[in-house]
């Protein structure tokens, strides 16, 4: 008996060896099977995880790109326009222009809705707006407006006509030059019909005529203010010739002479500022003489008509 017990434990000890060289490398390969599957889905999560960041980063940035929302709208009287600019971000500026002028700006101070009254020159004019945000972004209009004013402004050498009329009666007229004094001039009348002197120069003139409803009609117009030439024309003490002198404070550019019924025309060479002819008397004729000068700014002086028989 103590035979056939020896005899088996060596064989059941084999068969275990045998088992387990069996299963060992199949551990192994399940190990690694497994191992790649996880490194699979983690790449694919990976991959999905940085496509959908970017997905969304442009979903986001298409989102943020806006723009300024520019409205405008006609003031009742038809004077000015309200001008509105809004947006969903702080405006950098606004920029305007009437036609070809100057560009006025108005910074926007972190401000997202910006309004203004801009003031309709006379006539029939184009606005031009643009806005600008903090990002870059900007929209643009171009716009016509004819001003219903009634306000008209005319100059001849230093002196401007101020001319209106109005359905409802003017209490009084105020103006001033650039940023200086006010001016009242009382009206009490439905026409305006004034006159005032021109200072030298290139100035802005404002006008506001107020009415008995207390309604104010406002025009504001850029003038140059400059002299007529004149004109002197005597007879020499004998009695045979025209003395003539033409004069002008900025230049003169020609002169035009009607003389005996025949034209000429002088032009002057670098805007001189004094001239000075003499034109004999022809014998027995009424020698009949006209003038007319104009300065380099183009004013006109008033025409001088003589005549003298010798």
């Amino acid at each position: 008996m103590n035979q056939i017990l020896a005899t088996s434990n060596p064989n059941n000890k084999k068969t275990k060896m045998k088992k387990n060289k069996r299963t060992g490398p199949a551990d192994i390969k399940s190990v690694v099977r497994v191992f790649a599957v996880v490194m699979l889905i983690f790449g694919i999560f990976m991959v999905g995880t940085g496509s959908y960041a970017i997905y969304s980063d442009s979903v986001n940035r298409a989102e943020e790109v806006t723009k300024p929302v520019i409205s405008e709208a006609l003031s009742e009287d038809g004077t000015s326009v309200a001008l509105t600019v809004t947006h969903d971000k702080a405006i950098d500026r606004i920029e305007y222009y009437w036609n070809d002028g100057e560009v006025q700006t108005i910074t926007g101070n972190g401000r997202r809705e910006i309004e203004v009254d801009i003031e309709i020159p006379g006539g029939t004019n184009t606005l031009h707006v643009t806005a600008f945000d903090v990002q870059g972004q900007e929209i643009s209009t171009d716009k016509e407006y004819t001003a219903e004013n009634i306000i008209e402004m005319s100059i001849s050498g230093s002196k401007l006509q101020i001319t209106a009329e109005n359905d409802t009666e003017i209490s009084y007229m105020t103006y001033r030059w650039d940023d200086g004094e006010e001016t009242t001039v009382d009206i009490n009348s439905t026409t305006v019909n004034e006159e005032i002197d021109v200072p030298m120069g290139t100035h802005t003139i404002t006008v506001i005529l107020v009415d008995i409803n207390n309604e104010t009609i406002r025009k504001e117009q850029t003038v140059m203010g400059t002299t007529k030439p004149t004109i002197s024309i005597e007879i020499d003490d004998a009695q045979e010739n025209y003395l003539i002198t033409i004069s002008d404070e900025t230049g003169l550019e020609r002169v035009d002479f009607v003389i005996r019924g025949e034209e000429r025309t002088v032009t002057v060479e670098n805007g001189e500022k004094e001239l000075k002819y003499k034109l004999a008397l022809n014998e027995g004729d009424e020698n009949r003489l006209e003038i007319t000068a104009y300065n380099v700014d183009g004013i006109a002086s008033d025409t001088q008509r003589v005549r003298a028989v010798k």
